[in-house]
């Protein structure tokens, strides 16, 4: 039940309400009386209460001034002012202060009991809007780590954000960075065997712990795990630094000290440059990556600075692994002599490269392939990976470029073999016949017409079964095909942006740009800048 107190210098107006009205039979448990603004105050320190009803004009200070205090002091207390002046000042201030009701003497009990029911209505929505809030921010909270892992997640995996989105994300999850902040990258390896999973995670959680406490006071942190398991620490200075790289040198000598004495654990570190958040996050990644894979033989608690090291050979992407169109779209539309000879250039790149690295992202990249085209036909996906995949996974970033290839080949072999024994390869000739026409006309005329006259069929006819088959239009194709190219082109060319658009069959510069913004979010020259 609520409690209730009457304010009044009148002391028969005071107890005509408190007695009258039979108020337990309304929700009110205890009616409490006051004849000034003093005691009043004086009360409402001494007991919880839920409703005034105040007169306005008393001796010393006014009713006005009571709801005013309170909304300062007890703002969930709701306020009924109960006057005998219809004054239009009296009441715009009254609304001013947030009171329930405006009631003038004498009033009818009637009334006075809606306005206090009124008030307990208001008092108990925003009781439960407050526990809903409470809950909901304590889902957030136990699921805080999670979700900013999440978003780190993404950051370092390259996703593009809208920069507005992103702001507010970062704030949902009190992360300290904004876009554009000055930021590095710590790469944490676990160095020790690892008894169990449990184990495992126990320490790196410990491991964290002791990333916070060092770097805590000069960096805002946020991390991740990536997909080889080593923690991704992302550090933004939480103000300017006359010597960020001395510093940074100074608290990862003292991470891994502290984690060999304290954790009895060894662990090496790669440190980024320092970059940009969140753009230049995977290349600061990539670079904090190569650093440790490429002294990987030299053994454990290794302290690298990743920027130091970046001298010499150039780590680029390999060219042959996302030149467009991609293994799995090739797959996907049963194109196998294609995707064959995307292996092959994929091996040919692999074998002149002089990054184990390169032999690692392959193997990924053509792991995620088939995994998802075993999950597209509903298959086992032990069934199309096979046995050597399991290996594979165990030897990690020492997998051979010869046993990545062997096992390739296995799979692509009976990949091939069960497509045509389900009857696809002889169903899918002629839409294979309209995307490889379409692969190597991109910067022509593209038209539906044009398409149907090379494969000797009715434009209407070639439209309908190329949707039944592959479940999206033509011009869907083209589009998607003319973007994959053009992204290939602006990362790896030094082309202009209208040269590009030329290329790939745009020869309206300005249209080209606003096809690419609306199909990847940023212009061409945004995207090459990022």
């Amino acid at each position: 039940m609520m409690n209730l107190m009457v304010v009044d210098d009148e002391h028969s107006a005071v107890e005509s309400i408190a007695s009258s009205i039979p108020w337990r039979e309304h929700g009110i448990g205890h009616v409490y009386k006051a004849y000034s603004v003093k005691e009043a105050l004086q009360q409402m320190a001494a007991h919880q209460v839920h409703i005034i009803i105040t007169d306005i004009r008393m001796p010393g200070l006014s009713g006005l001034d009571l709801v005013s205090h309170i909304r300062q002091k007890w703002e969930r207390t709701k306020c009924i002012i109960l006057s005998g002046h219809a004054s239009f000042d009296y009441a715009k201030q009254a609304l001013r202060h947030g009171t329930v009701s405006y009631l003038l003497k004498p009033v009818r009990d009637e009334e006075l009991i809606e306005a206090v029911q009124q008030a307990s209505v208001q008092i108990r929505l925003e009781g439960e809007k407050q526990l809903m809030h409470q809950r909901a921010m304590y889902s957030v909270r136990e699921h805080l780590p999670e979700k900013r892992a999440g978003l780190m997640k993404d950051v370092l995996l390259g996703h593009k954000f809208v920069e507005s989105e992103l702001v507010e994300k970062l704030e949902q999850l009190e992360i300290g960075f904004r876009p554009q902040d000055k930021m590095q990258l710590l790469l944490i390896r676990y160095d020790d065997p690892q008894p169990t999973n449990k184990a495992f995670r126990l320490m790196k959680y410990a491991i964290s712990n002791v990333v916070e406490e060092i770097f805590g006071s000069s960096y805002h942190l946020c991390h991740t795990d990536d997909a080889y398991d080593d923690l991704v620490f992302m550090a933004s200075p939480k103000q300017a630094q006359s010597e960020p790289e001395l510093l940074m040198g100074r608290l990862g000598e003292r991470l891994l000290h502290s984690v060999k004495q304290y954790l009895n654990a060894t662990i090496s570190l790669s440190v980024s440059r320092i970059g940009r958040f969140p753009d230049q996050v995977p290349q600061l990644y990539h670079q904090a990556v190569s650093a440790l894979r490429k002294q990987a033989e030299a053994g454990k608690g290794l302290h690298l600075n990743a920027a130091a090291g970046s001298h010499g050979a150039t780590l680029k992407s390999l060219a042959a692994l996302y030149e467009p169109p991609g293994l799995t779209a090739l797959l996907e539309a049963g194109r196998m002599e294609d995707a064959s000879r995307k292996i092959d250039s994929i091996f040919a790149e692999l074998s002149d490269s002089v990054f184990p690295e390169h032999v690692y992202v392959a193997f990924h990249y053509l792991a995620a392939a088939f995994s998802y085209m075993a999950h597209r036909e509903g298959r086992q996906l032990s069934d199309v990976l096979g046995e050597q995949y399991q290996q594979l996974l165990k030897d990690g970033y020492g997998v051979s470029l010869r046993s990545l290839e062997a096992w390739t080949r296995s799979v692509m072999e009976q990949w091939a073999q069960s497509t045509t024994d389900t009857g696809q390869e002889s169903g899918s000739n002629m839409i294979r016949q309209v995307q490889q026409w379409i692969d190597h006309h991109l910067g022509e005329d593209l038209s539906l017409q044009v398409i149907a006259g090379e494969v000797h069929l009715h434009p209407v006819y070639l439209s309908k079964m190329y949707k039944q088959s592959t479940g999206e239009g033509i011009s869907d194709y083209i589009i998607r095909s003319r973007m994959e190219r053009a992204v290939h082109l602006l990362k790896h060319t030094a082309m202009k942006i209208y040269e590009v658009g030329q290329e790939v069959g745009y020869n309206n510069t300005p249209y080209f740009i606003q096809v690419f913004r609306k199909h990847y979010g940023l212009t061409p020259q945004d995207f090459r800048n990022g």
